[in-house]
C-alpha cells in the first residue's frame, strides 16, 4: 500500500469527506471532472474565505472587551518557524477567554 501525503488542504478534505457523507458525496473522486475545486488558486480562495469568516467571528466574540495579543516562535525539528499567535479577552460573562 502506497500512501502518499498529497498536501495539508486535500488531506484535510479527504479527512473531512470521511466523517461527511454529503461532502464526500461531492468532492475529489466522486467530484464532476470539470469541478473538482482543488487547484492551488482555488484553495487559497477557500482558505482566504475561511480566515475572513474566523476573523468576523473573533471580532464578534470580544466585541468592545479589552484584549491583548501572545506570540511566540520557534523552531521545530526541521528548524522551519512556527509561530503561535493568541488572542486573549474577558468575555461578557467575565471569564478569561483565549
Amino acid at each position: 500500500m502506497n500512501v502518499q501525503n498529497q498536501g495539508n488542504f486535500l488531506e484535510i478534505l479527504k479527512l473531512l469527506a470521511s466523517y461527511n457523507e454529503q461532502v464526500d458525496t461531492f468532492v475529489l473522486d466522486n467530484a464532476p471532472q470539470n469541478a473538482k475545486y482543488t487547484s492551488h488558486q482555488i484553495q487559497k480562495e477557500i482558505m482566504c474565505v475561511f480566515a475572513r469568516n474566523v476573523q468576523s467571528l473573533i471580532r464578534h466574540e470580544i466585541g468592545d472587551a479589552r484584549f491583548c495579543l501572545i506570540v511566540d516562535k520557534t523552531q521545530d525539528e526541521s528548524r522551519r518557524e512556527q509561530m503561535a499567535l493568541v488572542v486573549r479577552f474577558v468575555d461578557r460573562s467575565g471569564f478569561i477567554r483565549e
